[in-house]
Order: C-alpha cells, then structure tokens, then sequence
C-alpha cells in the first residue's frame, strides 16, 4: 500500500518513469532537485523540507501540496496549480510562477518552535522570481520577501499581504487595490 511505501529519490525517480501515481505521498526531507515534475499529479503530496531546487513542474498539479520549508530555488512552476498549497518558510528564489495559480495558498512565514521566549519569524524568499500573470487570490503572504519579483498581470483580489517587501519589484499600478494589508 502507497501510504507505508517508504521513498527515496531514486522511488521516486521510478513512480515518474512508470507513470505511477504520487498522489497524497510523504516526500519529505528527500533531494528531489533537478527533477521533471511537469504534468504529473502532485495532490496533497508532502514535499516538507526536501530539496527540490532546479526543479520543473510545469502545468503540474500540486494543489494542497506540503511544501513547508522546502528549497524551491530555480524551480519552473508555470502554468502549475498550487490551490490551497503550503509554501511557508520556503526558499523561492528565481522561481518562475507564471501562470500559476496560488488561489488560496499559504506564503506567510511560521513561528519558530525552538524555544526561545521570543518567536522568530520566517518568510518565504522569492526574491526576484518570474510571477507573471500568477493567481495569488486570497493567499495568505506575510512577511514575504518579493523584491525585484515580476508581478506584472498578477491577481492578488483579497489576497494578505502583511510586511512583504516589494522594494525592486514589477507590477500592475492597481495590482494591490483589492488585497489586505499592503
């Protein structure tokens, strides 16, 4: 049974070429960098901590995917449904995310638990990323660093934006009219 299949890169390498699915797995903590996702299924999968740099997942659907603290550096998301998605405390740089849609997606940064009396806060980096034409409705994105980010034909209707840092990026002079906490 898939649920108590224990993965490795090179499973997982396999499930891609076989054509199996990967719906709902655990690939946490695993280096799954430089892989071609593109149009594969990805639904609730749990890529937390892994290391997907240099990535594709072109026209994938990762919709309610678990990617916190996941490196993302350099991944091609274009045209990939991240729905509901977890992207907290992520390493987003240089990532393409046109035509994306992050419709309801988690990019705030998350509390540490490591004890100190005073939480430390944490944000998605997705510094100087390609977002063109990218469905951030209703995502949640604190404290997300953005600058030098192409936004330009973004959607961010409703969508949170507390202390993300813009300094540098490409936008839409109306893009944040309808959004909360610019």
């Amino acid at each position: 049974m898939i649920d108590h299949v224990e993965f490795s890169r090179d499973l997982v390498l396999d499930y891609i070429s076989q054509n199996i699915s990967l719906v709902g797995t655990n690939l946490s903590n695993l280096d799954l960098s430089n892989i071609d996702f593109s149009g594969i299924d990805l639904r609730s999968v749990n890529f937390s901590f892994s290391n997907l740099q240099n990535s594709i997942f072109v026209e994938s659907d990762l919709s309610r995917a678990y990617m916190r603290g996941a490196v993302l550096n350099y991944c091609d998301f274009r045209k990939s449904n991240l729905i509901r998605s977890n992207l907290t405390v992520t390493e987003m740089k240089n990532v393409n995310l046109s035509q994306a849609n992050l419709q309801g997606a988690n990019l705030s940064g998350a509390a540490s638990n490591s004890g100190q009396s005073t939480a430390r806060v944490i944000g998605a980096n997705m510094q100087g990323a390609i977002a063109r034409c990218t469905n951030f409705e209703k995502a949640i994105m604190e404290r997300v660093n953005l600058n030098n980010t192409d936004l330009r034909g973004s959607n961010f209707v409703e969508a949170n934006l507390t202390r993300v840092s813009l300094q540098g990026a490409k936008f839409d002079p109306d893009a944040f009219d309808s959004s909360i906490n610019v």
